[in-house]
């Protein structure tokens, strides 16, 4: 690893120990991003949530088990969680009686807005020292070393024997820099 290497993989590893940007980073993950995504792989309430937030209209049980490639009991069981805690509200559909809406509350839909202006908040602070050619450059970069650590496979990074209680092995470099 040259020098420069080692001192962005530093820089990375200082904001990476920051806790309130860890703390951000999570939670904006597990509502997804602005755009729409789903950023978090957990398939719980959050999940649920946002897709709802993105769906206006309301979705039916269905719908949320194929998008979230969930089962359906799981989608019944955390839409009566969501229903009890007044995020959610089950309609019956206009067009088929059959059929239950689900869609966010009053209360949802005011817990997704305060989450996005805390982010916006939080966005606007976080890159202020950023001019707009800067934040373009850093948004590429971050782009290019996320694609580039999807063919990363840690364990090949990590000393035999780590995370089976036994002892790092004793040879050369395993001392430096690691993790």
């Amino acid at each position: 690893m040259t020098d420069l290497n080692h001192e962005l993989f530093d820089s990375f590893g200082k904001l990476m120990q920051n806790r309130a940007f860890m703390m951000a980073v999570m939670h904006q993950r597990d509502l997804g991003d602005r755009h729409g995504g789903m950023m978090g792989g957990g398939r719980g309430q959050m999940r649920l949530l946002q897709l709802l937030s993105q769906s206006p209209a309301g979705l039916t049980n269905a719908e949320i088990a194929e998008l979230l490639d969930i089962r359906p009991s799981s989608v019944s069981a955390t839409i009566s969680r969501l229903v009890d805690a007044g995020l959610v509200e089950r309609l019956p559909s206009e067009t088929d009686k059959r059929v239950v809406i689900v869609r966010l509350s009053a209360a949802g839909r005011e817990m997704f807005e305060q989450h996005a202006d805390r982010v916006d908040d939080l966005t606007t602070k976080l890159f202020s020292g950023l001019s707009d050619d800067e934040k373009m450059t850093l948004e590429k970069l971050l782009a290019k070393l996320s694609t580039s650590m999807t063919d990363l496979d840690l364990r090949d990074f990590m000393p035999r024997g780590h995370g089976h209680g036994m002892d790092f092995p004793h040879q050369p470099g395993w001392g430096r820099r690691w993790f």
